[in-house]
């Protein structure tokens, strides 16, 4: 399975002003990456990084870490990796690729879509796919630095190729999680943040 060709031309598109039109405030994505309590070993997969704005909070962290940064629009990745060269930013791997095209298993300690979710054609199957790429143990964040209102209202807005991209109600992104073996340990759903953890059970 695909994800929307048009949604990806969108986002192709745009890569090349994608910093100039997308404003992160940061201390808040500080306080989001703050609450996965990042250990200096962890490998993490981070979802839809688009041009790499978590890159410098996971190289706050990691020592002999790992970071798989994946993308499904060319574009992106090309901006992301000459932000963050791969040669003078071993830990990191950047790579294009649609999720639902992953193939891991048991690999990762944190798996992160920041602002991405919304974006998945189909959001129960790319939860499976994330899950699985999960150690025991490990973290599934699905996580936005506003509120859920602001988000489906900005993509309904924007344009054809996104604007039926939305969040799920924290509720229904509940029992979708827990479908795939995932216990949620955290939420935030208010007009700031728009955060939901999960961890992949031991049994």
């Amino acid at each position: 399975m695909n994800s929307n060709p048009r949604q990806k031309d969108y986002f192709n598109e745009k890569a090349k002003v994608w910093d100039e039109i997308t404003i992160h405030d940061l201390e808040k994505v500080q306080y989001i990456i703050e609450l996965q309590r990042i250990q200096t070993g962890d490998k993490i997969l981070d979802v839809g990084t688009g041009t790499g704005i978590l890159i410098p909070f996971y190289e706050k962290y990691l020592r002999d870490g790992k970071v798989v940064a994946i993308d499904y629009s060319e574009k992106m990745i090309a901006i992301a990796r000459s932000k963050y060269p791969e040669k003078n930013h071993p830990m990191i791997s950047f790579v294009v690729s649609d999720v639902y095209d992953l193939n891991y298993y048991d690999e990762f300690d944190l798996v992160m879509c920041y602002s991405c979710f919304p974006h998945f054609v189909d959001k129960p199957l790319a939860l499976q796919i994330l899950s699985k790429a999960l150690k025991r143990g490990g973290s599934l964040v699905i996580a936005h630095s506003d509120s859920a209102g602001k988000i489906n209202s900005v993509h309904m807005n924007t344009g054809a190729e996104i604007k039926n991209d939305f969040l799920p109600n924290m509720e229904q992104l509940h029992s979708m999680i827990k479908e795939n073996g995932l216990a949620v340990t955290f939420t935030r759903d208010d007009e700031r943040y728009f955060i939901c953890i999960a961890r992949k059970l031991d049994e």
